[in-house]
């Protein structure tokens, strides 16, 4: 009976360790510094630079160079799958660097990311009418998140209310009848 059990909980209880771990790979968050947080980084670099964390949020800009790409993110707030929740609006934005060239097509404007990044300086960069401080980011580990696109069950608004069935002329062209 024990065993019957065990086997019966066993794939309930992966399914569950696997649904809350994050998407980034275990190399990757091996070399996260899990003591460093966000805003003792942005208010002294200096002190933080080599050291490697987790960001995410939202893709402002993609500039493709010879030497790669610089992209301009919005940071946000990462729930415990490590995706992009919402807006922080006191840690503002970063740029992350790439040898790689990024794709503009692909990882564009207002797409979301979750990236592992090694501080390396602080670029001054205008934004708007002001100089803004952007810490800049050497890219380890990238993911770019899917677009989630939400479909209603029933295409009818409200979803009790049928066009085609209260009109007695055109009751036989029901969508749904065969």
């Amino acid at each position: 009976m024990k065993k019957s059990l065990f086997w019966f909980l066993l794939p309930a209880l992966l399914g569950l360790v696997a649904g809350c771990g994050s998407v980034l790979s275990k190399d990757a968050l091996y070399s996260v510094n899990y003591e460093v947080e966000y805003p003792q980084l942005k208010s002294s670099p200096e002190t933080y630079i080599g050291k490697t964390v987790i960001l995410g949020g939202m893709i402002l800009t993609n500039e493709v160079t010879d030497n790669g790409s610089t992209l301009e993110i919005l940071k946000y707030t990462l729930d415990k799958r490590d995706k992009p929740q919402d807006p922080d609006e006191e840690a503002g934005r970063f740029l992350a660097r790439s040898s790689r060239i990024l794709d503009p097509s692909i990882y564009k404007e207002g797409k979301l990311v979750t990236l592992t990044g090694t501080l390396r300086d602080v670029r001054v960069k205008p934004l708007q009418k002001a100089s803004y401080h952007y810490p800049v980011f050497d890219i380890g580990e990238l993911y770019l998140w899917p677009e989630e696109r939400y479909e209603r069950a029933y295409p009818y608004y409200p979803y009790y209310y049928d066009p085609f069935w209260y009109h007695y002329p055109y009751w036989h062209r029901y969508p749904y009848w065969r």
